[in-house]
């Protein structure tokens, strides 16, 4: 805030220091009472007197104003001194954090690291023992399918006759031993009985049990013979319809699919012959070439 040196009682050289400001100073006693008389200039210079003028006593009130306007002003720097100082720190910190961050990131992974490394070492360690018990298992099943496969081996299979109520399977069997010129007696067979299929919609087949087995095979070894020269067919044994008749090794359902899949193959790959002996699959591509035997799924790689 300015004054007018004559109504604030400065001195004429106090009022030149002024410079620029003193052309928008107003003094408190002309801002109080809206006076707005121009500031005097000072005069030309002249001899300057010899004495100088008294001076005027600055009233109490204009400066108490002007500290209390002042220190309104300045009010706000102390706030503003702890927020750039606030601020001074936060930064401080932040040149600060990130090689902090970085090394509490970097202690954190390595956590993370060590007991993932752990957890793959036991994983490792279960993965061997899932290996060498998967192993296990499916030597077991091979082992349990080739038992099952086995206790079947004095069995043959007989599909295509349709079940009568009242039938009497011995006897169907006997006139199937008749036509194929091998007669199967009641003392031969140990059991025969219609088993279920998977398949819903298909007929119950015969499942014949012979005490022997050699007389297993010649029965289907007949029965295959006799089809060459003329397909077994249901009307031949007095049976309702012309179904076909097949006779066949009894094999389990995990052959079964096998035998289904190794047809298909051979199929494509032009194989001319594929049959069953001893309940294992035979695979023929030509007359003079070798027969290939399928006894799992890795076999069928041999179809080429």
């Amino acid at each position: 805030m300015t004054m007018h040196y004559q109504c604030a009682g400065i001195t004429e050289s106090g009022y030149r220091r002024l410079g620029d400001r003193k052309l928008t100073w107003r003094c408190n006693k002309c801002r109080l009472s809206g006076a707005t008389h121009q500031p005097i200039s000072p005069a030309p210079k002249s001899p300057a007197p010899k004495s100088p003028a008294p001076k005027s006593p600055v009233p109490e009130s204009a400066v108490l104003l002007e500290i209390r306007a002042l220190s309104e002003k300045l009010a706000p720097l102390d706030s503003l001194k702890e927020e750039v100082s606030a601020m001074r720190t936060e930064f401080a910190d932040l040149k600060l954090s990130p090689s902090k961050q970085v090394d509490d990131i970097i202690n954190r992974l390595e956590g993370k690291l060590k007991d993932m490394e752990e957890r793959v070492a036991k994983v490792e360690f279960i993965k061997e023992d899932m290996e060498k018990l998967q192993a296990r298992v499916m030597k077991l099943e091979e082992e349990s399918e080739d038992r099952d496969q086995w206790s079947r081996m004095n069995n043959i299979e007989i599909k295509g006759i349709t079940q009568q109520k009242n039938e009497n399977l011995l006897e169907i069997v006997s006139k199937i031993g008749s036509k194929i010129n091998y007669p199967a007696s009641k003392s031969q067979i140990n059991f025969v009985s219609r088993v279920p299929t998977r398949e819903k919609d298909r007929t119950k087949p015969i499942i014949v049990c012979f005490c022997n087995r050699y007389v297993k095979e010649d029965f289907i070894a007949a029965a295959r013979l006799e089809a060459k020269t003329a397909p077994l067919t249901t009307s031949l044994f007095g049976l309702s319809g012309n179904q076909k008749i097949y006779v066949n090794d009894h094999l389990t359902i995990k052959n079964k699919l096998l035998l289904s899949k190794s047809k298909k193959l051979a199929a494509e790959a032009n194989f001319q012959y594929v049959w069953i002996k001893h309940a294992k699959i035979h695979l023929r591509k030509t007359d003079t070439s070798p027969v290939i035997i399928i006894k799992s799924e890795k076999d069928i790689t041999k179809i080429k």
